[in-house]
């Protein structure tokens, strides 16, 4: 291990306790007053359905292609109602305008990949027609620092600290809101801190690994857990979080500054570098980039992304599903069958993304 990831690894898991909580932070940069910290995003997620009074036949508008828990949540809840995505993975707001009825209550616009959706729009059609509105940030966290806009046109911000996710206390999640309760008496962290621990170290090592291997462990240990997990309904009670991981959490978002920006180049490099024929995620000036989906048919993907992966490029295929009908969801259902996720992390140089992109060129052209 190099003596920067282990400064890194030692920063994330013993950081400097002193200083503000990290919800104070984000509720500088929110039109928010108060927050509650959960277990996870989905048990956040649950809350704020059930304190705005959802309930029953209610009705609620989510993405068709996102989180399958999304959707887990809002049927314990309500009813959801999907809604079809645009060409940048969010929430297509002219079809959700057609899809509000006189029980629809409230709307989940979902910044997927760290694509911002276009709040201005959500809020016009939010007070039109009288909704609640619960910002799904879980991608998000790093978008903050390129766009001031999230968290401030809703009645309700989630977002998820999955050891997943952009920063992590291995599993909570967070809601800003108006007026959130309280939180809960604090819960010992040690078992929290080690395993968080044990994550970052496995994932930098696994980083390390040749492609093959890389793979073939994920499939094996990782995705069998996220499959069984991402349905598991967290209902949510409020919890609070200790200094420590406050402390943790802090560091990570100021850390994400710098790699949002690297992240944007990497994706830069990607859109201009990237063959003919192979859909790239339309360029923004407030995308963070969390993941970078790349669209190929979908008669393709599963035997090109194994292709990438025996030549050591460690991709992913993101939600291999549609939660709305295929026929009202036509961009849902196309993505669902032909996103591969390239890698687009902090820790690549760009030299690994070139040899990436040329990876990625030669498989294509060897499918064409």
């Amino acid at each position: 291990m190099t003596e920067s990831v282990s400064a890194d690894l030692w920063n994330v898991v013993f950081p400097e306790t002193s200083g503000p909580s990290f919800p104070t932070t984000l509720l500088e940069r929110t039109e928010f007053e108060r927050w509650a910290g959960f277990s996870s995003g989905r048990a956040a997620l649950w809350y704020a359905l059930r304190d705005a009074g959802i309930e029953g036949d209610d009705e609620v508008l989510t993405p068709s292609y996102s989180d399958l828990s999304v959707d887990r949540v809002v049927e314990d809840v309500a009813t959801p109602i999907h809604v079809d995505i645009d060409e940048g993975y969010t929430m297509d707001l002219d079809h959700a305008r057609e899809r509000v009825t006189d029980r629809t209550k409230a709307i989940i616009p979902t910044h997927l990949f760290g694509e911002p959706c276009d709040m201005d729009r959500v809020a016009d059609l939010a007070a039109e027609y009288d909704l609640t509105v619960i910002e799904d940030a879980a991608h998000a966290l790093g978008a903050m620092h390129v766009n001031d806009g999230i968290g401030r046109h809703g009645d309700y911000c989630l977002f998820s600290f999955r050891f997943t996710k952009e920063a992590t206390i291995y599993k909570g999640g967070l809601l800003l809101g108006v007026d959130p309760p309280r939180s809960a008496a604090p819960r010992p962290d040690i078992r929290t801190v080690a395993t968080l621990g044990g994550i970052v170290l496995g994932e930098t090592v696994m980083r390390a690994l040749p492609g093959p291997v890389y793979g073939a462990l994920r499939s094996t240990l990782l995705d069998p857990y996220f499959r069984t997990s991402a349905g598991f309904l967290d209902r949510g009670t409020p919890q609070r979080f200790t200094d420590r991981q406050h402390a943790m959490l802090r560091t990570q978002f100021r850390d994400l500054s710098s790699a949002v920006e690297t992240r944007r180049r990497h994706a830069e490099r990607y859109r201009r570098g990237l063959a003919d024929g192979i859909d790239r995620p339309p360029a923004a000036e407030d995308h963070a980039y969390f993941r970078y989906p790349i669209q190929v048919p979908r008669s393709r993907r599963e035997s090109m992304a194994n292709a990438l992966q025996r030549r050591g490029v460690g991709c992913s295929k993101s939600y291999s599903y549609i939660l709305g009908p295929p026929g009202e969801c036509p961009n849902a259902y196309r993505a669902s069958g032909r996103v591969i996720d390239l890698p687009i992390h902090a820790r690549l140089d760009a030299e690994q993304v070139d040899r990436v992109i040329e990876t990625v060129n030669e498989v294509w052209a060897g499918f064409s």
